[in-house]
């Protein structure tokens, strides 16, 4: 009895001692936690595929979505469009290790354009599968993920332009240092005068008697045309609209003499005269010294914008028309182009664009209708902002192809910013505030208003009496501010002296069409 009571105590010291230690219990945790640990880290492993698989369908459906708003694809149907984005989708991700999809996981919603409106919104959303390579055994084979991108694009509209081109005196400035250098020089004058009686300033002692003096001081280019008369009344015909020279000092044109008593010793080596014996002016010397002016170079730009406006007609499959106007006095807006789709023929039209003449022949500073009450204001926004207000759409259409709609209106105007007209009084100001009125309803209507400003500087005015230099000085640091305000958001551009106006125009243009084009 003692050996066995000795041997149950021996035996519940141990069974104590078993139950007091714990090391077996921290193997036998460790045993169980292997297979859910590993398990997890696989779903770790299958969750970071299947997130990588998401970012690479991601960019499918953005590269899909924007396919289907390409310029190109902008032109075709909204049918042409899907097939484009589904296209795209299937060609990104072919080939993509552990997808599993189906072409009606894939959904692509075209809306609007159909090459009829101008915007279209292109929906890509998709559903697909990942598959796993540790879930699985726990009957999780793929993991789903899905996705969505959109764009939208806005086509460039039908459009059509109204240019309205500012040949009021001042717009016979030089557009180069070197014009202005030529014309100081020659005629004591940076702005080239058109008056049709010129001998008013043409004189011994007058403010031009440049123009007629020595052939060393004022040389003419003398082109290749025939003489007229013979003798001491030999003249040269010096241009093709039959101007003339006396190049002589024997001629018994009295025009030629200045001086006490036309005596032969003052008379000149050369004076020059139109073909209806009129005094040529010095617009006529800044032309046959191939003087670059405003006006002339803006001749140039309207021809220029003219190709270019039918280039991108026709890479955007848009239909584009324009007018051209000239504008000065308020009683000489002129209509050189109507409305027109035949962009070539409106720029040919540009030809016919002059600097408006002074009719000093009526009375000094009359307009050429000979209209009294508004002599010397020879830059009337007013009228040619009513002028427009008379031409264009009330509203703009926004140029879609869609039954009904009509093309997206601009205006485009190139000036110097100056008006010189009658509001109350006369103005000699940067643009009046009623004249921001007037743009202000056009653009009420719908229709953008560009504006090249030709920048009206100091060093032009620097010839003028003094009077005349202080009214101008004060509008000059108005002037952009002023037309800033009347031009739509973003389309007031500024042409400085040396620059070129032709290149500014198409510059602006080429904004105003982006403009146009993300327009909603």
């Amino acid at each position: 009895m003692s050996t066995l009571r000795t041997l149950l105590a021996r035996l519940g010291r141990l069974s104590r001692s078993l139950a007091r230690d714990k090391r077996g219990n921290v193997l036998m945790l460790m045993a169980f936690s292997v297979i859910p640990l590993t398990l997890s880290a696989g779903m770790a492993i299958d969750y970071a595929r299947a997130a990588r698989l998401q970012t690479k369908l991601n960019a499918a459906a953005d590269a899909a979505a924007l396919a289907a708003v390409t310029e190109p694809m902008m032109k075709l149907d909204n049918t042409a469009a899907k097939n484009a984005a589904i296209a795209m989708f299937k060609a990104q991700i072919s080939n993509l290790p552990g997808l599993v999809w189906n072409d009606v996981d894939l959904n692509v919603t075209i809306t609007g354009n159909n090459a009829a409106t101008t915007t279209r919104d292109s929906v890509v959303t998709y559903t697909a599968k990942s598959t796993n390579a540790f879930a699985g055994v726990v009957g999780m084979s793929t993991i789903t993920i899905g996705g969505r991108s959109s764009a939208t694009a806005t086509a460039a509209p039908n459009i059509d332009f109204y240019l309205a081109l500012d040949t009021s005196p001042s717009m016979a400035l030089p557009t180069t240092t070197a014009g202005f250098t030529v014309m100081d020089s020659a005629v004591k004058c940076a702005f080239a005068c058109h008056s049709n009686k010129i001998e008013n300033y043409v004189s011994d002692t007058g403010s031009m008697k440049s123009m007629i003096l020595d052939t060393a001081k004022f040389s003419v280019n003398k082109s290749p045309f025939p003489s007229v008369g013979s003798g001491t009344d030999l003249k040269i015909v010096i241009d093709d609209k039959g101007s003339y020279i006396y190049d002589n000092k024997t001629t018994t044109e009295k025009r030629c003499m200045l001086g006490p008593n036309d005596k032969p010793q003052n008379q000149k080596d050369i004076c020059i005269y139109n073909s209806d014996n009129t005094y040529v002016d010095s617009y006529w010397y800044a032309l046959n010294k191939g003087v670059r002016l405003r006006v002339t170079d803006e001749k140039i730009a309207a021809k220029d914008l003219m190709a270019l406006a039918k280039t991108y007609a026709l890479e955007n499959s848009r239909a584009y028309r324009a007018a051209l106007y000239t504008f000065d006095h308020e009683t000489n807006f002129k209509t050189i182009s109507n409305l027109s789709s035949d962009l070539i023929a409106v720029g040919e039209a540009a030809s016919k664009i002059d600097l408006v003449t002074v009719n000093d022949r009526e009375r000094n500073g009359s307009p050429p209708d000979k209209s009294k009450n508004r002599d010397y204001m020879f830059t009337s926004f007013d009228t040619v902002l009513t002028q427009m207000k008379s031409a264009m759409p009330n509203p703009s259409g926004k140029g879609s192809n869609q039954p009904g709609d009509s093309p997206q209106a601009f205006l485009f105007l190139v000036t110097d910013g100056m008006s010189d007209e009658y509001i109350g009084g006369r103005t000699r100001t940067a643009m009046h505030a009623n004249q921001i009125t007037q743009c202000n309803d056009l653009k009420s209507r719908g229709i953008k208003i560009a504006i090249l400003y030709t920048e009206y500087t100091e060093e032009s005015i620097k010839d003028d009496a003094e009077d005349q230099k202080k009214i101008a000085t004060a509008a000059i640091k108005n002037i952009a501010t002023q037309l800033t305000k009347c031009a739509s958001p973003g389309l007031m551009y500024t042409v400085k002296t040396d620059q070129s106006i032709s290149e500014a125009l198409q510059a602006l243009f080429t904004k105003a069409v982006a403009t146009a084009r993300l327009a909603t």
